[in-house]
């Protein structure tokens, strides 16, 4: 019988033994059949559907139309891009290789002219997603514009006494940590970014990050004054 456990520690703790061992066989292998995948686990196909169906409740895994081919082929299973985030990547090494490059080659002034061209493709994208409404609402758009890029965003409202009323958005993972840390100069960038979508009438100061080692990245977000 095959054994289920093949799957990394973490990615077991994180589902259990046998969801962990389906998310890994569809990462090595691509998409699979039920009867597939209750042969590697070794358990029924009725066990393997349940085992598929939470999956599929907590975004990891999507139903894909079966390849045509003779007869009716049974429908495969297989993994989203959300659940490719479960798995480690080189991006970080990467990036920062090649802003190290692009500095070596440029000098600072070289890096900088592209993380400014960085903001503007990221402000054009962002303000399609938060213009329009109130201060609050266009706040918790980028938030959750954030989340669906991996960032998982919120916001927290400050409504102190005798105080301007203040938004927090607070992004509780960095997808680009690694090369955050190395070239921290992302991370003013980014806010600048986050500033100019929301619109000429915010106000915004970013004092934590996750680069900085602090459990989260936070902006201070208020109505300008003036």
């Amino acid at each position: 019988m095959p054994s289920p456990v093949t799957a990394s520690a973490s990615l077991v703790g994180l589902l259990g033994v046998s969801r962990a061992a389906i998310v890994d066989h569809l990462h090595r292998s691509g998409a699979q059949p039920v009867a597939a995948l209750a042969v590697h686990l070794g358990i029924s196909e009725v066990a393997t559907r349940r085992h598929l169906g939470v999956l599929t409740e907590d975004g990891l895994v999507e139903e894909r139309e079966p390849r045509a081919s003779g007869g009716r082929p049974a429908a495969c299973f297989a993994l989203t891009d959300r659940a490719a985030r479960l798995f480690p990547q080189s991006y970080d090494r990467f990036a920062n290789e090649l802003l190290d490059f692009l500095t070596a080659e440029h000098g600072r002034d070289g890096l900088l002219a592209f993380l400014r061209w960085r903001v503007d493709r990221e402000v054009g994208a962002l303000t399609d997603a938060v213009q329009g409404g109130t201060l609050e609402e266009r706040v918790v758009r980028l938030a959750e514009a954030l989340t669906s890029a991996g960032f998982v965003a919120d916001v927290v409202r400050d409504d102190t006494p005798n105080a301007l009323p203040t938004l927090q958005l607070i992004q509780h993972h960095c997808v680009i940590e690694g090369v955050a840390r190395e070239h921290p100069e992302i991370c003013s960038y980014e806010a600048a970014a986050f500033s100019r979508a929301l619109g000429t009438d915010v106000q915004l100061s970013r004092r934590e990050t996750i680069a900085d080692g602090s459990p989260a990245c936070v902006c201070t977000v208020t109505a300008a004054v003036g």
